[in-house]
């Protein structure tokens, strides 16, 4: 508990440090006589403290802006005016922190997870800008620090410097306190120092001696900024946007720009920031999307090696009953023979035993079927829509490499379903591969808009139940397939195994649903199941009817 208090103690100079050591970095070109400046990072840091903080960051902030205001700008004002004005800066980023994470709208993420925490951020900030500006430079103005007239471009000034401060540091605030240690190499070294010369190659082009009078090559900074976006998704932008951000300042002043210029480079500067904090969002959220369909994949693989498996089992298990039957029948006659003929008691032993060993295996094979048969059943409740969304996505891959087009038809407001999200996905999954494989294969000189997967789900006319199904436009079931449509085994693939729907039968019936099949009248097929509503009795045995028909739900 002491050493919890002590860092507690600790934090607050730490902050007030770095509040003032980036409010005298920043301080330059300023407009008389409010002293605004066309960058202020402390901005990014109040409002990085806010959104992790709320409400209890008001009182650190407001010294921290005021402990700035003393040692740095010298205060215009009276002293009075300045704690007010910063007293309503700080209350207003603390009451944007908490509505960000707290409000009536989903929270914000602070670890940005999501593109949505970016945009939430940036639009947040802007309105919080907007907002304690309006307060910060109207105090000012009742004050006679200048007249109402130069008040709108007093908060337009104001306002840019905080939203531009915000979008480069509160990023960094906020993943800071995530990010994983660094780990040296001499490959990434090597990487950073070449992104560092690229943006130092921009601003010398920019600003240097080949720079003209009007600054036109500032676009030569989104190249390097995009780049280490596309590689490093949002921590490299965060990075190469607070280092372009501190190279453009060192620029400016080595260049001698004049202030009135200033406004120029701060929009300029906010464009980019947006720009390349928003390309950094979608970079990782996509990666991350990709990982989370990997493991997906991964295990939906694992699921179906597992009812692969339990499937053949079972089907062992049914052959192999009658010739084990046969076995302890022979057994037990040839015992009772040797107990008739006063046979040998070693050999009555042995038979004795034979037998045994016979009945054991009866009994676990009878439990391995049982256990494939029934099974045990997670009743998690499912989105219908989010199953078939997410079916869909990972049914991508298979689309594009037999060529089909693959589509979803989910009528509205369908009730969750109880049951296993992966075997379920299984299950559409496997009738869309036996759909595309078989369009792909009978269909391979057609042309590719007819090969057609409608993946639907609507409510079944069973009271209590969903209808999930898929439906092709490929050539109908073969003979063969169709007189033995669920029996393990039986396939026309040349390297199939002919366990695809008969696994399928096995998720549905496992989750008290049916399955059934339908040829189309002018071609194509329709196998479709059902699936008890969540929170439904069981039922006993499956044994329901479904309705199989096509069509759009």
């Amino acid at each position: 508990m002491p050493q919890t208090v002590s860092r507690r103690w600790m934090f607050v100079p730490a902050y007030l440090a770095a509040h003032v050591s980036l409010d005298w970095i920043s301080f330059i070109h300023t407009v008389a006589p409010i002293n605004l400046t066309p960058w202020n990072p402390p901005a990014g840091l109040m409002m990085g403290l806010s959104v992790l903080l709320g409400l209890r960051a008001v009182p650190l902030v407001w010294l921290g802006l005021l402990v700035a205001d003393i040692v740095v700008r010298d205060l215009p004002v009276a002293l009075w005016t300045t704690v007010l004005a910063n007293g309503v800066v700080a209350c207003g980023y603390g009451l944007a922190g908490r509505l960000l994470r707290r409000g009536p709208v989903p929270g914000l993420d602070p670890g940005l997870a999501r593109l949505r925490d970016i945009v939430l951020l940036l639009a947040g900030g802007a309105f919080a800008a907007l907002a304690v500006g309006l307060g910060y430079v109207a105090i000012h103005t009742a004050a006679g620090l200048f007249d109402w007239v130069r008040f709108p471009e007093m908060l337009l000034r104001y306002w840019t410097g905080e939203i531009i401060g915000i979008a480069v540091l509160t990023p960094m605030v906020l993943l800071g306190l995530r990010m994983p240690a660094v780990r040296w190499s001499w490959t990434g070294a090597a990487e950073v120092g070449a992104q560092g010369a690229l943006i130092g190659l921009a601003l010398w082009l920019d600003f240097g001696p080949l720079a003209s009078a009007e600054y036109d090559y500032f676009y030569l900074l989104f190249l390097p900024a995009i780049g280490i976006a596309v590689r490093h998704g949002l921590a490299g932008a965060v990075l190469a946007s607070a280092a372009t951000q501190a190279g453009l300042i060192a620029a400016i002043q080595a260049a001698g720009v004049d202030t009135a210029r200033m406004a120029h480079f701060q929009l300029l500067m906010l464009t980019l920031a947006v720009t390349i904090l928003l390309l950094g969002a979608v970079v990782t959220e996509r990666r991350r999307v990709e990982a989370w369909l990997r493991v997906r994949q991964s295990d939906l693989a694992h699921a179906s090696r597992l009812i692969e498996a339990g499937e053949m089992a079972a089907a062992l298990a049914h052959e192999l009953n009658q010739p084990l039957a046969a076995a302890m029948s022979y057994a037990r006659a040839a015992r009772k023979i040797a107990r008739i003929e006063d046979a040998s008691p070693r050999l009555t032993e042995i038979l004795d035993k034979t037998v045994s060993q016979a009945e054991r295996a009866d009994r676990v094979i009878r439990s391995l079927r049982d256990f494939v048969r029934k099974g045990a059943r997670d009743r998690t409740p499912l989105s219908v829509a989010t199953l078939v969304a997410d079916c869909l996505t990972l049914a991508g891959p298979l689309a594009s490499r037999h060529s089909v087009e693959i589509a979803a038809e989910v009528a509205p407001a369908l009730p969750a379903i109880g049951g296993d999200a992966v075997q379920l996905q299984q299950a559409i999954l496997n009738l869309v591969r036996n759909a595309a494989e078989a369009m792909a294969e009978a269909m391979a000189d057609a042309d590719p808009a007819g090969r057609r997967i409608v993946v639907f789900a609507r409510a079944a006319p069973e009271p209590g139940f969903v209808a999930i199904g898929v439906r092709d436009t490929g050539p109908g079931l073969a003979e063969v397939v169709e007189r033995n449509l669920f029996a393990p085994f039986v396939t026309t693939k040349p390297t199939g195994m002919g366990l695809g729907l008969s696994i399928v039968r096995t998720i549905v019936e496992t989750h008290g649903g049916t399955l059934s099949v339908q040829r189309g009248g002018g071609g194509g097929t329709t196998f479709c199941f059902t699936i008890p509503v969540h929170g439904m009795p069981e039922h006993g045995m499956p044994g329901r009817g479904t309705d199989a028909e096509g069509g759009s739900a």
